[in-house]
């Protein structure tokens, strides 16, 4: 005998022995499982998820996504030294900081001389300088500018890139930046005295026309910056202004700078000899360049000061006294620095039978005038004599007239 085979509809009879108000309970049930999973099953493939487990979530940033294209569109601050964070805006950047990739390129120069074979250089071959991502966002990354420092480099300079433009790659995507105005940090090239030439312990306390020093090293945006007005020098522990100097014509000297050497400074210091002048006395003080409002400073520069002020007199043509009139002539100068000279000599001329004279302590009054007697009980009459006066090292002066003594 056939067996014969009855299909059930789903859910209807597969259950015969339930009463009816139990087999829509019960599919009512079924029914709710199965929407729930069909529901589950798209939510996985939905690109649009914001599931942050979803890897295939465009808008998932944990996640880098390779059909979102990495750009740059802003960099920020303006103006950024070496060393310094700049803050790269744009899209495409991943949240995770090793998945950014920075780059900086110097297409125009780098200061100073950078020696290359250091693995720790972090440069590929086509002088791309790697950068360290400090933070990440999917739109924002900030990141510290690269650069050698002066202990780093071969000539004791800091060394970096002062035009560049910013590269980041993320997930096989790269995106290049404008130009970024970069800033150096500075460094003493040169002392310079652009009048004379001449070098050496120039450097002179109070003297105000001949005190120049060379300090390049901010690149070609100094001046946009506003740092080159920032520029100080600190020595000796104490804080000097620098007046920039606009270079007109040839000069061994650029980026220079003029300043005065307080009057302080000068300690009449008799035992450390100039190591340039012979005969001159000078203390090694150390310089450093300093810009203003910023931590940025240079190496510092050991360089001769001289031991005495700037010093001037008046000079006078022969005057003329007599030995036997009555009274105590005097001659008066004017100048400045005139308080460290301590003895006057009058030394005679042609005639061997004159002897040299002489006079001190010299009364002197703020340093600007000085007043000399003229000792006539050492001198004889006839004689015509140089006077020179003689600082508290010893050391002679130039002429500073003639005196002629009569009968």
């Amino acid at each position: 005998m056939m067996k014969t085979h009855i299909a059930y509809p789903l859910f209807g009879d597969f259950f015969p022995t339930l009463k009816f108000e139990e087999k829509a309970i019960f599919k009512l049930l079924i029914s709710g499982i199965f929407l729930i999973g069909l529901v589950g099953c798209a939510e996985e493939q939905n690109p649009g998820n914001p599931n942050t487990n979803n890897p295939t979530n465009p808008t998932n940033p944990n996640v880098p996504n390779p059909t979102v294209s990495v750009e740059i569109t802003q960099t920020s601050p303006e103006f950024t030294f070496w060393g310094d964070e700049l803050t790269l805006t744009g899209k495409g950047f991943s949240t995770k900081l090793e998945d950014n990739f920075v780059w900086v390129k110097n297409e125009t120069v780098a200061l100073g001389t950078c020696f290359t074979g250091n693995p720790n250089d972090r440069n590929d071959s086509t002088g791309w300088r790697k950068a360290t991502v400090l933070s990440a966002t999917s739109t924002s990354l900030t990141i510290k500018v690269p650069y050698k420092t002066a202990s780093e480099n071969s000539n004791n300079r800091a060394c970096g890139a002062i035009n560049p433009n910013i590269s980041v790659t993320v997930n096989g995507k790269t995106a290049v930046s404008d130009k970024v105005k970069l800033l150096g940090i500075p460094y003493i090239a040169d002392v310079c005295y652009t009048n004379s030439g001449w070098k050496g312990a120039g450097m002179i306390p109070r003297k105000e026309l001949e005190n120049e020093i060379s300090i390049p090293g901010v690149g070609i945006y100094g001046s946009d910056a506003g740092v080159d007005e920032k520029m100080k020098l600190f020595v000796n522990d104490v804080f000097l202004p620098l007046i920039k100097v606009e270079s007109t014509g040839p000069t061994n000297c650029a980026s220079k700078y003029k300043f005065v050497i307080p009057l302080e400074f000068a300690n009449g210091n008799c035992a450390t000899a100039d190591p340039v002048l012979t005969g001159r006395f000078a203390n090694m003080m150390d310089f450093v360049a300093v810009i203003d409002g910023t931590t940025k400073s240079s190496e510092k520069l050991t360089y001769p000061v001289s031991s005495f002020p700037d010093r001037s007199f008046s000079t006078f043509n022969q005057q003329s006294f007599s030995y036997s009139a009555a009274g105590n002539p005097q001659i008066v100068l004017t100048g400045k620095g005139l308080n460290w000279y301590q003895e006057a000599r009058f030394i005679p001329q042609a005639n061997t039978s004159c002897t040299m004279a002489t006079i001190a302590p010299i009364p002197s009054e703020g340093g600007t005038t000085l007043t000399i007697g003229i000792p006539l009980a050492q001198m004889q009459p006839g004689c015509l004599y140089t006077l020179s006066l003689v600082d508290v090292c010893g050391r002679g002066s130039n002429q500073v007239g003639s005196v002629r003594i009569n009968d």
